[in-house]
């Protein structure tokens, strides 16, 4: 889990909304395009609530972003400057995925888990439609994930999501994992939970666990264990099968790139750190041979 690369704003984000809404035509089948003359009409707007919503991303405080209702009843004219997705819109697309690090976009930001195909917004954009081609609105994320957030995005506290370009996400381990075994047999379990270190804000905490608990992730983790425990098995005896040794010395290897890319409290570096220092585990892929 690790916070997302701001896309860099070199064009203002209001300037592509401009270019989303220029590049579409004129006219549809010989008529006046009122769509587009419609968001032209209200760009004023539109690029004053671009302003507001930069400054509370800025200033770490998107949850007292109020909707405007004024341009709630433009929603559906708001809301095809995305669904068009026209050259200018997959640029926005380009912007974001282009300004992280080679291979992070390879699992899911919210989950860690899957390929994120999608774009969550993160205020919803039933709720805030003229954020809806903001790039910091806009967050790479898998179908589940997408799906499972939905338009929930705070409660009457806290918002429940953590907002990857702003949140600060603790340099401080709170992801754990439990190993067992069971006597007499060669096989190993997992069971991660949460627990707060000293260091981290109430303010960030709450944020945190929500984030886990409405993505059920630490189900997730629990469910997906016991492959990942069998995958790095079968790693780590083919290392040893080649003439390697010392199995925790090889994980360590292993999960020290991971752990750069996707932090220390990715599922699987938590995972992976505890089976390197695991005995019973060493043992295990020892008898294999």
């Amino acid at each position: 889990m690790r916070n997302l690369i701001v896309p860099p704003s070199n064009v203002p984000f209001s300037q592509r909304h401009k270019d989303v809404v220029n590049s579409k035509t004129n006219t549809v089948k010989g008529i006046r395009n009122e769509t587009k003359f419609n968001l032209l009409n209200l760009e004023n707007q539109i690029l004053a609530r671009y302003t507001i919503f930069e400054r509370a991303v800025a200033q770490r405080n998107l949850f007292n972003l109020s909707e405007d209702n004024v341009l709630a009843r433009h929603k559906n004219d708001l809301l095809s400057c995305y669904t068009g997705r026209t050259e200018k819109v997959k640029e926005i697309f380009r912007l974001i995925e282009n300004a992280q690090p080679p291979r992070l976009l390879k699992r899911c930001p919210y989950c860690g888990v899957t390929l994120p195909k999608t774009f969550d917004h993160y205020l919803p954009e039933s709720k805030f439609p003229e954020l809806s081609v903001h790039a910091l609105n806009l967050v790479p994320c898998c179908g589940t994930c997408n799906q499972t957030k939905n338009n929930d995005w705070k409660n009457l506290n806290h918002r429940i999501f953590l907002h990857f370009y702003s949140d600060e996400i603790p340099a401080l381990q709170y992801l754990n994992v439990n190993l067992h075994t069971r006597a007499g047999v060669n096989a190993i379990g997992a069971s991660f939970s949460m627990n707060r270190p000293a260091g981290i804000s109430d303010d960030i905490w709450a944020v945190l666990t929500a984030h886990y608990t409405k993505l059920n992730l630490i189900s997730t983790y629990n469910e997906l264990a016991n492959d990942e425990i069998s995958e790095l098995f079968n790693t780590c005896l083919s290392h040893l099968r080649s003439g390697g040794n010392n199995v925790g010395q090889f994980i360590n290897h292993l999960l020290l790139t991971e752990e750069q890319l996707y932090g220390l409290n990715h599922w699987r570096v938590v995972l992976m750190k505890a089976l390197s220092t695991s005995n019973n585990f060493s043992i295990a892929v020892n008898d294999a041979l």
